[in-house]
């Protein structure tokens, strides 16, 4: 099997967590839990919280301590193990890590709350693995995207540069994911888990199926459950988006021509077929039909059909139809052209999961998405294999 240099990534990161488990500490088993808290450069009479999650996802207030010569100490029990949080007053955000009734140890830094170090227990050992890989990942991107950046402006050859960003983003995204999966019975699962379904670019699928494989007792948890009401909607949005996943028959739709006759994709279809997303008012989609014209005059005659879908009808337009009209015949799209003057609340927009414009689906002779967005060269090359 072949490894892309994204699975080598992972399963680099992955392998290193599972080496490095190993703990100055010992668990005890043991009816109470004591943190003792080092905070170095934290002044005398800051006060620290231990927090948990209520249903509603609000943290509430478990404990306090007050720092001294750079120290904090709590002590307590539970009665199981959880996702906590450590807030210090004066610094920013929260340090979660899963309380347990042993002996733990944390080191804070002061200037990122999140890279404080915690010991004292297998699965904090596991999230601190975790955070050091996600910061070096981090750091690679950030460096990666700024030797981009230098290198466009002293016009360098930037010849597999943009792919590198590209498998670093990928990576970052999946980590998460892929701690999940790995680490099915920890509560700071869930944590990530309630940190991906925040992030609006989140995949989808990546958080349905970290989701089902969660360990069901960590379901019935406060963060569980908040987490819980997400899914539903999620598993929804995930069904739209792999209906258009490469590799799947792209759904069928029909709607209406300037002219009010009714097209419908799977009778216009092609060797090779361009369902493109644009509207006449964003000016980047109006300059996109240019290179749309000249693609249709090479490759119509070979088998290239083409169908526009057109997302006028924002609140804007007193007269979208008229504006969507004009706009093709400015530009000059002489083939077929439908709308349902909807703006992005059009059905097939929201079929195709079309969030920004232009937006493009290639399909091959039996309607099978071959590519997405595609540009230049690569649409090109796809045309010229679908063309044979």
């Amino acid at each position: 099997m072949k490894l892309t240099c994204y699975s080598i990534i992972i399963f680099v990161l992955l392998i290193s967590c599972k080496e490095d488990k190993k703990t100055e500490f010992i668990e005890v088993n043991q009816d109470h839990y004591t943190i003792q808290g080092s905070a170095p450069g934290l002044f005398n009479g800051l006060r620290a919280y231990l927090k948990s999650t209520d249903e509603k996802g609000f943290l509430k207030s478990q404990d306090t301590a007050i720092i001294m010569n750079e120290a904090f100490t709590f002590e307590g029990n539970v009665d199981h193990s959880e996702v906590w949080f450590l807030e210090i007053n004066s610094l920013d955000g929260s340090l979660p890590f899963v309380i347990d009734n042993v002996n733990l140890s944390f080191e804070i830094n002061k200037d990122d709350i999140k890279q404080s170090v915690i010991k004292g227990n297998q699965v904090n050992n596991t999230i601190n693995e975790f955070n050091i890989q996600l910061k070096k990942l981090e750091d690679s991107l950030s460096h990666t995207s700024e030797r981009y950046r230098q290198m466009i402006l002293n016009k360098e050859n930037v010849t597999g540069m943009s792919d590198k960003v590209e498998h670093l983003k990928e990576v970052i995204l999946k980590f998460p994911h892929e701690f999940i999966q790995n680490n099915t019975d920890s509560p700071y699962g869930l944590v990530l888990l309630n940190n991906m379904i925040r992030r609006s670019a989140s995949d989808k699928g990546f958080i349905v199926e970290s989701y089902d494989a969660i360990n069901e007792d960590l379901k019935t948890s406060n963060l569980g459950k908040r987490v819980a009401k997400s899914i539903p909607n999620i598993r929804i949005q995930y069904a739209i988006i792999a209906a258009t996943d490469i590799g799947r028959v792209a759904p069928n739709f029909s709607a209406p021509d300037p002219n009010g006759n009714i097209i419908e994709l799977n009778k216009i279809r092609g060797k090779a077929t361009l369902v493109h997303f644009w509207s006449s008012w964003y000016k980047a989609s109006r300059r996109d039909n240019a290179r749309l014209v000249k693609l249709y005059d090479k490759y119509h005659d070979q088998g290239l059909e083409m169908i526009g879908v057109s997302l006028d009808g924002n609140t804007n337009q007193t007269h979208p139809k008229s504006d969507w009209k004009q706009a093709i015949k400015e530009d000059k799209l002489i083939w077929s052209q439908i709308s349902n003057l909807k703006y992005f609340n059009d059905s097939i927009s929201n079929a195709y999961n079309v969030r920004s414009l232009p937006a493009s689906f290639l399909l091959d002779s039996d309607g099978v998405i071959v590519g997405k967005n595609l540009q230049g060269n690569s649409l090109e090359d796809k045309l010229k294999a679908l063309l044979k």
